[in-house]
């Protein structure tokens, strides 16, 4: 019920919700009123040559009048239920883009991004048919039960208490049924993110699988996820196919005594073959909620376990929150300390112990080691994107934990070896860290990162769209555009973790030479592998194993014939 009423509170809208709820008992007493004047309209055929046509008319009359208005009452209200779903679904989905945004990198570092994409399209969607289905039938049911007694009772109390005693059990029966499907349901929305991420990773990598032979193995280990997805599927379906059916059967047994018990009544006299019309017609729309509800009761299951999932996303923790009374640095110098510093990513494997370190203002700092020794690490506590574990980072005598994320995080540009550009024309790329730039601006930038050279040659220029794959543009010329994106931003430091990793030789040197330009004066980050891009660094830091096992320029490093010599050397033993 918790889970429910959380979800419920994206629905409430209040005055829409109360104008659909009147619409709806309008339209549910013109369908309980209506049995009423049938019955009446049969009791005017008195028999042959025997007929009152002036209450028959009459009573015509007012059955048309009163279909009509509860035709009408039902679209309108049918209207505002589906305002009050999609805009609660807008608001949920809204809610869940906001918290994907705010969650840290370790949330997106153990999560396939195919089950969050899952969470945020399928799951959504089954809330919403569920609420579109729900919402107005659960209101009509309950208002059909509650107005289908008053009238029954009216009418004959000992009809109605037969009524009353049998409807129920339809629903009871199909509520045992359902209970049981409902772990099942749960089990299929969490097949179906697990097998959503697993395309997403294969089409993605389908390059590599295809490169490597690998396409059947891929087909195999597709094929048992989809048919474990199959299997929890079937299985909860078809236990919640059984809910309607058995449903439909009681009422069916209810409907032949209720016309048994009416028939021995009329030939005593103690009712009018009207009535028992009346009363048949009420049998019908009395069990039809509870078996509307039965045949919902699938699409709850989903929707309840689909809200499950994204509440597990919506209550995650989220970044640590800013400081509520935060230091603020408008002029960054760049000198950074690192204090005692030590970081892990799972408490039993430390990674970077009582790491201290001074870097000073303007410094070009080169970062270089083997793979898994801590150098991206190092870059993901600078920008915060992970928090020290102890000990402390500062940027101008500032604890970076007393800036706000945002504050800390406009004076670096980052540059990375996977690059990231949107669906979009190519002027709007670059400058998304300064969307105000100047198209006079914007080319000049890709000049000084070597990109305008491909940028004029294409047919539309600085205003060609990129699609979502960039299929258009090589490795290459993607990371061009995003160094251009940096040196337009002009940050006052700079991060670079293999910026150049994917780029030609020759484009290296011109890109190397804009660094040179860029970084002159500003406290740099360069995480390289290409020792031949770090020579003219002011420190070279040397990391194994979270630590920093040597700290020189490149030829008191050489000349220490060490770690950096080895990694220098494999490179131009030639």
């Amino acid at each position: 019920m918790k889970t429910f009423r959380r979800l419920m509170s994206y629905f409430q809208r209040q005055w829409q919700f109360i104008l659909s709820t009147i619409l709806i008992i309008g339209s549910v007493l013109g369908t309980l009123f209506a049995p009423v004047l049938i019955g009446q309209t049969i009791d005017q055929l008195l028999g042959r040559g025997k007929v009152n046509f002036s209450e028959l008319n009459r009573d015509i009359a007012s059955l048309l009048v009163l279909y009509f208005v509860s035709n009408i009452c039902l679209w309108l209200a049918t209207w505002l239920t589906n305002r009050i779903a999609y805009q609660g679904v807008n608001q949920l989905r809204r809610a869940l883009f906001g918290k994907l945004n705010y969650l840290s990198l370790r949330f997106f570092d153990t999560q396939q991004h195919g089950d969050i994409t899952s969470r945020f399209v399928n799951d959504v969607e089954t809330i919403s048919d569920g609420v579109l289905q729900g919402l107005l039938t659960s209101v009509q049911a309950i208002i059909t039960i509650i107005g289908a007694i008053v009238l029954m009772l009216h009418l004959d109390w000992v009809m109605a208490l037969m009524v009353l005693v049998t409807a129920p059990m339809s629903y009871l029966s199909a509520n045992m049924i359902t209970s049981k499907s409902q772990q099942y349901f749960r089990l299929q929305a969490d097949d179906l993110g697990s097998l959503n991420g697993y395309a997403e990773e294969t089409i993605a990598g389908l390059q590599t699988i295809q490169a490597f032979s690998h396409e059947s193995q891929v087909r195999e280990d597709f094929q048992k996820r989809n048919q474990q997805l199959y299997q929890t599927g079937f299985i909860s379906q078809f236990i919640a196919s059984f809910a309607n059916p058995s449903a439909r059967a009681i009422n069916n047994i209810m409907y032949a005594f209720i016309g048994l018990t009416g028939g021995l009544r009329a030939i005593s006299g103690q009712i009018s073959v009207g009535e028992i019309s009346s009363f048949l017609i009420f049998a019908t729309i009395f069990g039809k909620p509870f078996s509307d509800l039965t045949s919902l009761s699938s699409q709850f299951q989903s929707a309840y376990a689909s809200a499950k999932r994204i509440f597990h996303i919506l209550d995650r923790p989220e970044e640590v929150a800013d400081p509520e009374q935060p230091e603020v640095i408008d002029q960054v110098v760049g000198k950074l300390e690192f204090e005692d510093v030590s970081f892990s990513y799972e408490p039993d494997q430390h990674l970077i112990e009582d790491l201290n370190l001074t870097i000073q203002p303007g410094q070009q700092i080169a970062i270089v080691g083997e793979t898994g020794a801590g150098k991206t690490t190092l870059i993901n506590l600078l920008m915060r994107f992970y928090d020290v574990t102890a000990g402390c980072i500062k940027l101008d005598g500032v604890d970076i934990r007393q800036l706000t994320r945002e504050n800390l995080r406009r004076q670096y540009g980052l540059v990375l070896q996977e690059t990231w550009l949107f669906s979009g024309r190519i002027r709007d790329n670059i400058a998304f860290g300064r969307p105000e730039a100047s198209l006079d601006e914007i080319k000049q930038a890709a000049v000084e990162s070597g990109a305008a050279e491909f940028i004029e040659k294409l047919p539309q220029g600085y205003d060609t769209l990129l699609q979502a794959d960039h299929n258009s543009l090589s490795t290459g010329q993607q990371q061009l555009l995003t160094i251009a994106r940096v040196m337009l931003a002009n940050p006052p430091m700079l991060i670079l973790d293999e910026a150049t990793s994917n780029i030609d030789t020759y484009t290296e040197v011109k890109i190397q030479q804009a660094f040179n330009t860029l970084t002159k004066g500003r406290t740099s980050f360069v995480i390289a592998h290409r020792l031949s891009t770090i020579r003219q660094a002011d420190l070279i830091l040397v990391m194994a194993h979270g630590s920093v096992i040597e700290q020189g320029n490149h030829q008191a490093l050489l000349a220490k014939n060490g770690t950096y010599a080895r990694l220098y050397h494999s490179q131009f033993e030639n």
